[in-house]
């Protein structure tokens, strides 16, 4: 199982710092598109008619490049209200389910989301240049498949330190990553 484990961590490592990258690029992107938007309506009066439906899309691919990363970090909003009242073997229980399940329903979303979006390769983005809606549209399967991905390494992480009594290191992504996130 560690093996496999180690295995996932490497994957997972290698596209979440891809993904990482793309969204840091995509921060500056949007940041730019609408600022140059701003800039042509209220500055030079003459508006530009792409701005606004580009940013949105890079908003959808940054928002589905994101997610895997917030899941792996261990950042995405909970409630923890019900889960920190239980014993620890039952905590350890319960996150290993919810981890399945992640997996899961995240598998399940990048099939069917895959299908949407390849539904969508014969509509157009005029605005933007005549491109298909798939490219667009393929951030969700994206997105959804690395999700499920890390939430099978979480649950694998889980069911080792549930059957085993040892802890899981973190992974190079999370160790190098995560201590940024608990400055703030």
């Amino acid at each position: 199982m560690t093996l496999a484990i180690r295995f996932l961590s490497a994957i997972n490592a290698v596209q979440l710092g891809f993904f990482r990258l793309g969204a840091m690029l995509l921060v500056l992107a949007i940041a730019a598109i609408v600022s140059a938007g701003v800039f042509f309506r209220y500055v030079l009066n003459d508006s530009l008619s792409w701005s606004e439906e580009l940013a949105k899309y890079a908003m959808l691919w940054l928002v589905f490049l994101g997610a895997p990363i917030a899941l792996r970090l261990g950042v995405h909003p909970n409630i923890e209200v019900f889960i920190s009242r239980l014993p620890s073997r039952m905590t350890k229980v319960v996150l290993a389910i919810m981890h399945l399940a992640v997996c899961l329903f995240c598998a399940f979303l990048a099939i069917k989301s895959h299908d949407f979006a390849w539904n969508g390769r014969t509509q157009v983005a005029i605005s933007v240049g005549d491109v298909s809606m798939y490219w667009f549209f393929v951030s969700i399967p994206l997105g959804m498949a690395s999700m499920a991905l890390v939430s099978l390494q979480q649950f694998l992480e889980d069911a080792y330190s549930l059957f085993t009594n040892n802890l899981i290191e973190r992974d190079a992504f999370v160790a190098k990553h995560k201590p940024v996130l608990e400055e703030f």
